[in-house]
């Protein structure tokens, strides 16, 4: 069996309208945060909404990854500017079944392309850790994102960068930010 096709585009604002393409996001994001963070959020808890997929794509904001030859979207990241030389990535996420064969990869990739093609000279990322638990999904992220380049520099504070977030943690937890040179 060959290697499925895979691009990595930012759709056009206009496909903030298209339904089905802002419902499978939204579904792709979901099961994808559900999966990897049930035991870190409360189980009520959804990572985004159709109406936040819509926005981060009328934006210009997300990265779609499509199957090829019939353009399906199996995976996203949000692509922010911090600053005019800082990006941000996050809200990675790939539908199950392609997970493993390098399109997370790809897309952070992109994501980092893109922040660098327009004028960032760092890449940063945020991510949770339990502070109660190993937890070995997000143990092996963090040395997937070492193995990319990323550092850690600082601990932030949860409450204060997301504070309508803070009260859906399930538990005590480590927020965590990296960054990585893009030059």
């Amino acid at each position: 069996m060959t290697k499925p096709q895979i691009v990595v585009k930012i759709p056009p604002g206009s496909d903030a309208e298209d339904k089905s393409l802002v419902s499978a996001l939204t579904d792709i994001v979901n099961t994808a945060y559900t999966k990897a963070e049930s035991d870190i959020f409360i189980p009520s808890y959804q990572r985004t909404s159709t109406a936040e997929i819509a926005k981060f794509l009328s934006n210009g904001q997300l990265a779609v990854a499509y199957l090829q030859p019939n353009n399906e979207p199996i995976g996203c990241v949000f692509i922010k500017l911090i600053t005019p030389t800082l990006g941000e990535f996050g809200m990675l996420a790939l539908d199950p079944q392609y997970q493993g064969a390098g399109t997370g990869r790809q897309l952070a990739v992109f994501a980092e392309d893109e922040c660098r093609r327009r004028g960032c000279t760092t890449m940063q990322l945020e991510i949770l850790v339990p502070m109660t638990f190993h937890h070995e999904g997000k143990a092996r992220l963090l040395g997937w994102y070492t193995r990319m380049g990323y550092e850690l520099v600082k601990l932030g504070n949860f409450a204060d960068d997301y504070p309508d977030l803070v009260n859906l943690l399930a538990g005590p937890t480590e927020y965590r930010v990296f960054e990585k040179s893009l030059v």
